[in-house]
């Protein structure tokens, strides 16, 4: 399997980058070639300049490219995007796949273009021609304002806690003791796009990680604390970050939100495991696992700082 992604100060050359996608088993190429046009959003575009987080960028990239290749069985991928300063007309963005059939090729191809625009570490300059500009982020997003610049649902929530670790007390202990790092109240955070909550201990774990932030439902810890009868229990010993009130977290997975001015996406469901029994009683971790009682993993898509109400 033949995966590259790459990114580039230079022009693109279609032919060079196919080259790695030549495979006698391969049915069908198909490619995609991202150029900047000469508008947007209603404004005459004169030129872009894009700037990268390089290595985060890469790793992303890359992910994003094995992820769908193997999610649609195709043979291998190939992706560039630019960096720096490009005209109207200029390739910005090139996506190429080979599978054995077409169906899988186009399906590919479109998916990895799809998550290259609203998950790379690349941020677009626009330059209009009544001479304003504007940086845009990933996910469509102002870079100055943090606001995305397509209607995503609000959540119309309150953030009861907030909670941070330095390190892991349950992970990768199965059968030891459970560690000592502690967990921490604070009453803000700052979110940080791609990477998770400063100070905590999934920060910057590994590119395109699932679970940069975790919410939990304020009302599950009330019918923890029922079903167990411990009125004392407090949110700490869940380990999850965002304790919220009035949403429905199960019906977040995989759909885009945002919350307090910060743009999230649901990516899944937070599976309760053996030391929750420990943590707070036995039993929990079964009286957990239905209906997104364990949590709602997310990736943070656009920063900026969350307050508890």
């Amino acid at each position: 399997m033949n995966i590259d992604f790459s990114l580039t100060d230079r022009s693109i050359d279609p032919d060079s980058l196919c080259a790695p996608l030549r495979d006698p088993a391969a049915g069908a190429v198909v490619t995609f070639d991202g150029r900047v046009r000469n508008h947007n959003d209603g404004h005459r575009v004169c030129g872009l300049e894009y700037q990268a987080y390089p290595a985060l960028a890469l790793a992303v990239g890359r992910k994003i490219l094995e992820d769908e290749v193997e999610r649609h069985g195709a043979l291998g991928a190939v992706a560039v995007h630019r960096t720096g300063p490009l005209a109207v007309g200029d390739s910005a963005v090139w996506v190429g796949v080979a599978s054995g059939h077409r169906a899988a090729a186009f399906a590919a191809a479109q998916a990895i273009m799809e998550r290259l625009k609203y998950e790379l570490p690349v941020w677009k300059k626009e330059t209009y021609g009544d001479g304003s500009v504007e940086w845009v982020g990933p996910d469509n997003t102002s870079a100055a304002t943090g606001t995305p610049r397509e209607d995503l649902p609000e959540w119309k929530a309150v953030l009861e806690e907030i909670w941070i670790s330095p390190g892991n007390d349950f992970r990768g202990r199965h059968g030891g003791p459970r560690g000592d790092h502690g967990i921490i109240a604070v009453r803000e955070i700052e979110c940080v796009a791609g990477m998770g909550l400063k100070g905590d201990r999934y920060f910057g774990h590994k590119a395109d990680f699932k679970g940069q932030v975790t919410f939990f439902d304020a009302e599950v810890v009330e019918a923890v604390r029922r079903e167990f009868g411990k009125p004392g229990l407090t949110g700490e010993e869940f380990r999850r970050n965002l304790i919220v009130r009035g949403v429905r977290l199960e019906d977040w997975i995989g759909k885009r939100f945002r919350f307090q001015g910060v743009t999230f996406e649901g990516s899944e469901e937070c599976k309760p495991c053996c030391w929750m029994d420990e943590a707070v009683a036995p039993g929990t971790e079964e009286f957990l696992t239905s209906a997104c009682r364990g949590g709602l993993r997310a990736r943070i898509l656009t920063g900026g700082t969350l307050r508890v109400s």
